[in-house]
């Protein structure tokens, strides 16, 4: 074999050589080629079936909390309105009257006569002055005449006046006997609940009323409307004002009632440091009962905001933030938020009523995860 061709033949074997780790290390690149894309393909995050919701327009409230109790609107210790028995009493402990219903009756046979004579006594005064009357205008003819003196004239006019005068004094004597005979039977002065009876019947009283007991027949109190007598804070005072709307809460109603403060006091109990407050409730349902424990949660400010489940209401070292579905991804948005006694979340800012909520169903997700919705 010549030179030239074993230099030939060299050159082919390592060209082979070379083709043979050529082809070598082009599999081995191409198998990690695939390996790299099936773990690229199992790391990425899958698809998430989400829920969301439309945030729900709301007011919240700022308040101001008071204590304090159930009381009547009014309550009236009620005596006889002329001395005498006490007859009849016609109403219980616990009833409840309206205004002008009878609650008891003073003996009224003292009265019937007193109004029997002076109607007798007026009855005759009228006929006293219609003689008196019809004597002057005689005595008044016969002096024109010339027959009689002008100090017949003036005894008759004398006699006259004495007769009108004594007309009038019957009048008012029948007036005041049959205000006393109507006054035996004592009625109620408004709507209200009879809570107390302190004389019974046969008990002797005069009209001489001290408010007391000893000179009253009945208590009423008008239940119809009560007042929750409260007590604020002195540090909220400048944030108080007449008309003010608040609700009322007693441990035994199942919801708070409506209200208003009607009465701010204008002194401040200096021990307690604390400014009383009335305000009046309906009770018109007759539910609430005096000395009941309330308390008031005034309204001292009002705002329209949003409200969004717990759920959706979410957390991280800068603060509050919500999920939002945005080109198929969880989108962060932060929100300011104030939580509610029902449980939901006021959103103060970052949100709209026509935006959407992502609401999390239990599985965990982060800003950036792939998202498809579904409406809650």
């Amino acid at each position: 074999m010549h030179f030239d061709d074993l230099l030939r033949a060299g050159a082919a074997i390592v060209a082979a050589s070379a083709c043979l780790a050529g082809c070598g290390a082009g599999g081995e690149t191409g198998k990690r080629a695939v390996t790299d894309a099936t773990v690229s393909e199992a790391s990425a995050p899958a698809t998430k079936l989400v829920s969301i919701e439309k945030p729900k327009p709301a007011v919240i409230r700022q308040t101001i909390v008071a204590t304090g109790s159930i009381g009547s609107k009014q309550t009236s210790n009620i005596g006889p309105l002329v001395e005498g028995v006490v007859e009849k009493i016609f109403v219980n402990v616990g009833d409840r009257v309206k205004k002008g219903d009878p609650l008891f009756r003073t003996r009224p046979s003292l009265y019937e006569r007193e109004a029997e004579e002076a109607a007798a006594n007026l009855a005759l005064a009228k006929a006293n002055l219609r003689n008196a009357r019809v004597a002057y205008d005689r005595i008044l003819r016969l002096k024109e005449d010339g027959y009689a003196a002008q100090s017949r004239v003036d005894d008759a006019r004398t006699a006259l006046d004495v007769a009108a005068a004594e007309t009038e004094k019957r009048e008012a004597e029948r007036k005041t006997a049959r205000t006393n005979l109507e006054d035996t039977t004592v009625k109620a002065p408004y709507d209200g609940v009879i809570t107390q009876r302190f004389n019974d019947e046969g008990v002797y009283l005069t009209n001489v009323f001290r408010g007391g007991a000893e000179s009253s027949v009945l208590q009423i109190q008008e239940n119809h409307i009560v007042v929750a007598v409260v007590f604020a804070p002195e540090q909220h005072l400048g944030a108080l004002k007449l008309g003010q709307k608040a609700l009322v809460y007693v441990e035994t109603q199942p919801e708070p009632r409506e209200s208003y403060i009607l009465v701010l006091n204008d002194k401040l109990d200096a021990a307690a440091r604390t400014v009383e407050l009335r305000l009046p409730i309906d009770n018109s349902d007759y539910a609430l009962k005096s000395g009941q424990f309330a308390r008031v949660e005034i309204v001292s400010v009002e705002s329209e905001v949003v409200t969004i489940p717990a759920s959706a209401a979410l957390t991280d070292d800068a603060g509050a933030y919500v999920l939002t579905p945005k080109n198929g991804r969880a989108e962060k948005v932060r929100v300011v938020i104030n939580e509610q006694p029902d449980g939901t979340i006021a959103v103060i800012e970052g949100l709209d009523a026509d935006d959407d909520v992502i609401v999390p169903n239990g599985e965990p997700i982060a800003a950036g995860d792939p998202v498809m919705t579904e409406s809650a």
